[in-house]
């Protein structure tokens, strides 16, 4: 597993970006409409090549709405892994998966799933 980058929910783009900008943050890309994972996706940048991705859940997908109600911004970390398939088993014996995997817009439609720790820290896995 290599870590990839740290998701952040926000319900406002341009806020999210402002505060970031600060600490040396640039846009990367064009927001992505992801209708499957029912979220709006837009990735920073630094100048160390750190990935923040921000996001913006769709109304209906009340899951990540109701962890923005709690005020949990910084709610996920994603790993690239070689296989899938054999990190999700790995991984299932401790954690619960809560979205299978599933291709996603923001990786070129690789496919990505979710597991979500004890502490309800949520994991993403990322098809390299």
């Amino acid at each position: 597993m290599k870590f990839h980058h740290i998701g952040y929910l926000t319900d406002n783009f341009n806020k999210s970006y402002d505060n970031f900008k600060i600490l040396n943050y640039k846009k990367k890309g064009k927001i992505i409409n992801d209708d499957l994972l029912q979220v709006k996706i837009l990735f920073l940048k630094n100048l160390d090549n750190n990935l923040i991705e921000l996001v913006k859940p769709y109304k209906k997908n009340i899951g990540l709405n109701n962890i923005l109600k709690k005020k949990i911004f910084a709610y996920h970390f994603a790993y690239k892994v070689n296989n899938l398939e054999k990190s999700l088993k790995k991984l299932k014996k401790k954690f619960e998966i809560v979205v299978n995997p599933v291709p996603a817009k923001a990786f070129k439609n690789k496919k990505v799933a979710f597991v979500r720790m004890r502490n309800t820290f949520i994991i993403e896995l990322i098809q390299k």
